[in-house]
């Protein structure tokens, strides 16, 4: 996304006007002593940019300020946005002023809503609706819109980050940016897109309306067995009290036959229900008779073929007697014992062969008998064992009752019916969204790949400033968003030392970022890089200035390393410019003198104003 921060503007309490303006295509450096507001800028934009907090201080800055502007291109439109000053309890300002035509005013008025000016910038963003996060977190809801300054992680490199030795990505001790990061990730390098959102959202809902008809199913099939059982009750109370008849052939029937005593209960007659149980115990005797008899048999056949087997093992020495000793013993009366004991051999293998088998089909006729006693036993547990009797007609018509209350009620319950079509259908919509979604994906190793190989370029043009790690290779830790160093041949990344080779990992990892984002065309990420001061490892920290060295208190080695830096940063922009075609811009706040870019020739860094130094400042002395 083309992005520039055109101009800074503060509105001072005392109707002046404090503008400091950047460059596209430039690597915008701000430089001076520590303690002038070089770092607020960061904190300015993020304000501008619907900040619900900011670290923007009150000493010097807020209490001299009314309003904070920013005047930018967004592709191909300029823009005006400022908002508020903090109040004096430092609440943040719900006042906005925009112009979409860039016009700067003498003194903002607020003209727009926060809501508002938030959807045309979204627009711009390319969010809508449908860039959504994609998973719940402690902060973040799944299906909750993106917010478009989760994508401003990617553009900054505040002071406590940029030579951090586990920290790659701004406010990352904000849950709920930290959960943000690990949420738009994908789609902002180009892993994923809206329509991967949109197919993901569709198989989330899916998955729950399967998840809801399968519970509702198991439900279903619990309440229907729990029904079955009741009613086998309520026929076998009926049988004992003789209200129906035990000779049915189905429960449907006694269902029937119930139904028919509510209706004619006046008219009730009994019959003899022990009949039935004793014919049914008979034939279920005979049935086990028969299983007995059938594994008896079984029993006995197998005894038969073993010796039948053992029958044809004592054949044998006539055939080896034959084969083996014949020839040598010629006498015409063992010739004829053999030739008889070799027909009476024969004459038994026919007989033994034409033999049929007895145990082709009594497995079958065992299981048959088995399902046949399986069956009988239902039919007698439907039978009442103990003759029951109402003590009075009244004690009669109350149970009659109960029975017509019950089949009222599972009347009704019988006509909720699963529709197993619905659920069948849904689960062929989801595999086909799935389908959609794997042939719509990137695979995201493959860009995590290409995303090393390319931090991998920087880190080789950076190898004269990492001593011992000159040579190693950068992995990508996508668990953790964390860029680390592997020795070559070496399986588990080095622990990496030192704070200049933590601010160089930095550079070469947003650089290698930006490029892949370009080359993805991915749309959400504006084409921006602010740092905060590259130079700390060797300056010292920014507002310490017992820590701060002078520039001629820095060793030549780290002023080397200094120009190594912003020569690769300087390289960057024409590597964007010619290869891609595209723009981008960066904005330095440092302590460095203006020398070190002109005396390497770095014709992409540029001064902006001029040294923050004896009185110049982010609000200089002279406007005060």
């Amino acid at each position: 996304m083309r992005f520039v921060i055109n101009e800074i503007n503060l509105w001072l309490k005392n109707k002046k006007i404090r503008s400091i303006p950047f460059f596209e295509n430039k690597i915008n450096v701000i430089t001076g002593e520590s303690g002038t507001g070089k770092s607020v800028i960061i904190d300015i934009v993020d304000y501008c940019f619907f900040a619900s907090k900011t670290k923007i201080p009150d000493e010097k800055i807020n209490e001299n300020i009314n309003w904070y502007g920013l005047k930018f291109e967004i592709n191909d439109k300029q823009y005006v946005i400022a908002r508020g000053a903090l109040s004096e309890n430092r609440k943040v300002s719900s006042s906005y002023y925009f112009s979409p035509i860039g016009d700067v005013p003498n003194e903002p008025t607020p003209n727009i809503t926060e809501d508002e000016l938030k959807a045309v910038i979204e627009r711009e963003f390319s969010i809508d609706s449908n860039v959504t996060i994609p998973y719940s977190g402690k902060k973040l809801k799944a299906g909750s819109k993106i917010s478009l300054r989760y994508f401003f992680l990617f553009n900054t490199q505040s002071g406590d980050t940029i030579d951090h030795s586990e920290v790659f990505f701004d406010k990352q001790n904000d849950e709920k940016y930290k959960e943000a990061l690990h949420r738009i990730f994908d789609l902002a390098i180009g892993i994923d897109t809206v329509n991967n959102i949109i197919i993901k959202d569709k198989i989330n809902t899916l998955e729950k309306d399967i998840l809801k008809l399968e519970r509702r199913k198991n439900a279903i099939l619990k309440e229907n067995s729990v029904f079955d059982s009741e009613l086998r009750s309520i026929v076998k109370q009926a049988k004992e009290y003789d209200l129906i008849s035990l000779e049915t052939n189905s429960l449907n029937e006694d269902i029937g036959n119930l139904q028919h005593v509510v209706e004619n209960v006046q008219f009730l007659n009994t019959s003899e229900n022990m009949k039935e149980l004793e014919r049914l115990q008979k034939k279920k005797n005979e049935i086990k008779h028969k299983i007995r008899s059938y594994n008896k048999f079984k029993n006995e056949y197998s005894g038969f073929k073993k010796l039948q087997s053992e029958t044809f093992e004592s054949l044998k020495p006539v055939d080896h007697l034959r084969e083996n000793y014949g020839h040598l013993i010629q006498h015409p009366i063992l010739t004829e014992l053999l030739d008889f004991l070799e027909t009476e051999m024969n004459k038994i293998k026919k007989d033994i062969s034409n033999k049929r088998p007895f145990d082709i089909n009594l497995d079958d006729d065992l299981k048959k008998l088995t399902k046949q006693l399986d069956e009988i036993q239902k039919d007698i547990d439907k039978v009442p064992q103990n003759k029951k009797s109402f003590n009075t007609e009244i004690e009669k018509f109350v149970f009659i009752g109960e029975i017509k209350s019950k089949l009222r009620l599972f009347k009704h319950g019988d006509q909720e019916i699963f529709n197993e079509e619905d659920l069948e259908k849904k689960k062929d919509e989801l595999e086909q969204l799935k389908s959609k979604l794997e042939t719509e994906i990137i695979d995201r190793s493959l860009v995590i790949r290409l995303l090393e190989e390319l931090v991998q370029r920087y880190l080789d043009k950076s190898s004269n400033a990492l001593g011992i790690y000159k040579d190693y290779q950068s992995v990508f830790d996508y668990k953790t968003k964390v860029l680390q160093l592997k020795k070559p041949t070496a399986l588990v990344p080095s622990v990496v030392g030192s704070s200049s080779n933590h601010m160089f990992m930095h550079l070469c990892f947003m650089l290698g970022i930006h490029e892949l984002i370009i080359k993805q065309g991915a749309p959400y990420v504006p084409s921006l890089l602010i740092l905060d001061q590259p130079s700390r490892p060797y300056y010292g920290e920014e507002g310490n200035k017992k820590n701060t060295k002078k520039w001629s208190q820095i060793p030549q080695d780290d002023r080397t390393k200094i120009t190594i830096a912003f020569t690769v940063l300087n390289n960057f922009i024409t590597h964007i410019n010619e290869v891609y075609g595209q723009t981008f811009q960066m904005i330095v706040f440092e302590h460095i003198p203006e020398s070190i870019w002109k005396s390497a020739n770095l014709n992409n860094v540029i001064l902006v104003d001029q040294e923050f130094r004896d009185g110049n400042a982010l609000i200089p002395d002279e406007l005060l």
